[in-house]
């Protein structure tokens, strides 16, 4: 039976997805990725299980139709702003009397470092090892076959509201996907947009969703703090369809096609004529047949601006404002918004870039295919497939013991 993979981006506008199929050698092997109208969702959160489930079961069927396995073996994210980070730490007694430090001493760290008290209803979602400490001496990537008396391992522990895990997992159930592991959004969309050095050196990884903003903060490869601002691109189409009294379909279309995230940027003199994007709600403007494209881009720019300066506060929460040297990486749809990069370098003080997912790994022979994923969208989709192929390579037990132990957090 073919060993399948599957990514799914669940987002407030739009699902994106990718299927893989993992080869001996390593390879993915890309089968399909497609994009679907979202339903049912609310910055990141499932609000209308109907709603969402009709989507779902019509994804669902298009997928079996390429292989069955597809729906089993399936990747989802988590971007709720209900998802906290704090770290955490496990000390343990190297237990053989050469001191020599073996696997189950390591176990045992980790094992303690999970010993964390839990906010009520909240359930541990990753527990991330950032890096080992021997006998006071830190920074050990792996510490199997050193010699010392104590053990400690530095994690980090990210929570997530175990309500809304309990029902996204049920409504993937109900309608036949076989979810095989639940990503805080950001760690997906780091694992496939950041190099190693970007992470050694200090990065702030931004995905801008349509519902919600989420980042991560890497120092010294190892994740350091992770968020979900229930603010995103979607909010601008908004802001767009009140200051214009237009509708939300013409606003999404002003701001793809005319959108741009820095106002001083654009000629005062430059005019944009709403009957090419809502002919229909011309009555309801007055007569009002063009608007300045900097009036435009002023909307847009004042809601970008009130998101990164909530992400700069969380910067200096942490110490790290305009303190990061591989600056910012920038995922997601609303970051292909014209200026969006400009603005950010602008607001937060540090270099910034549109992150792409790193497709190195992969075999796509259809160009479509290739089209489709190389795009900041589908970061997070090629880090939840990337994230099931690493999984996939621990020891079965481990890995079934992990996955059941976390369904186990879901029960009341």
């Amino acid at each position: 039976m073919p060993h399948t993979i599957t990514g799914l981006d669940i987002g407030s506008h739009q699902i994106k997805g990718m299927v893989v199929e993992e080869k001996r050698d390593g390879t993915l092997s890309l089968l399909t990725a497609f994009k679907y109208p979202s339903a049912g969702i609310r910055r990141g959160v499932l609000v209308d299980v109907e709603e969402a489930a009709g989507v779902l079961r019509a994804l669902v069927l298009d997928l079996q139709r390429i292989s069955k396995h597809i729906t089993q073996n399936v990747y989802v994210n988590m971007q709720s702003s209900e998802v906290r980070s704090r770290p955490s730490r496990g000390i343990v007694p190297v237990s053989r009397a050469d001191q020599e430090i073996q696997r189950d001493d390591i176990d045992r760290a980790v094992q303690a470092s999970q010993a964390v008290k839990l906010s009520p209803n909240y359930l541990a979602l990753h527990n991330i090892i950032r890096e080992y400490i021997v006998d006071d001496v830190g920074d050990i990537a792996d510490p199997l076959g050193m010699t010392g008396n104590r053990l400690e391992v530095s994690t980090l522990v990210v929570e997530a509201f175990a309500p809304q895990v309990n029902i996204l997992l049920k409504n993937l159930e109900r309608v036949g996907l076989r979810v095989g592991g639940v990503i805080f959004n950001p760690l997906a969309a780091a694992r496939a947009a950041l190099s190693k050095q970007q992470r050694d050196l200090g990065v702030l990884l931004l995905d801008f969703g349509f519902g919600t903003t989420s980042l991560a903060v890497y120092e010294e490869n190892k994740v350091m703090y992770t968020k979900c601002i229930p603010l995103g691109a979607g909010y601008i189409t908004n802001d767009i369809a009140i200051g214009l009294k237009t509708s939300i379909d013409a606003a999404e279309k002003l701001k793809v096609n005319y959108g741009c995230a820095v106002a001083k940027e654009i000629n005062r003199r430059e005019m944009v004529k709403l009957s090419e994007v809502d002919p229909a709600n011309l009555p309801a403007q007055a007569g009002k047949n063009e608007i300045p494209r900097r009036f435009l881009a002023e909307i847009i720019e004042i809601r970008l601006v009130e998101i990164l300066g909530l992400v700069n506060n969380e910067l200096k929460t942490l110490g790290r404002s305009a303190q990061l040297p591989a600056g910012v990486v920038a995922t997601g749809g609303g970051v292909k918004l014209a200026g969006t990069t400009d603005l950010i370098r602008e607001e937060l003080k540090l270099p910034a870039q549109i992150g792409f997912p790193n497709l190195s790994g992969f075999e796509i022979s259809n160009p479509a295919h290739q089209d489709l994923v190389d795009d900041p969208e589908f970061a997070v989709a090629t880090g939840l497939v990337l994230w099931g192929g690493a999984e996939s390579k621990k020891p079965l037990g481990g890995r079934a013991a992990a996955l059941a132990a976390f369904f186990r957090n879901l029960m009341p």
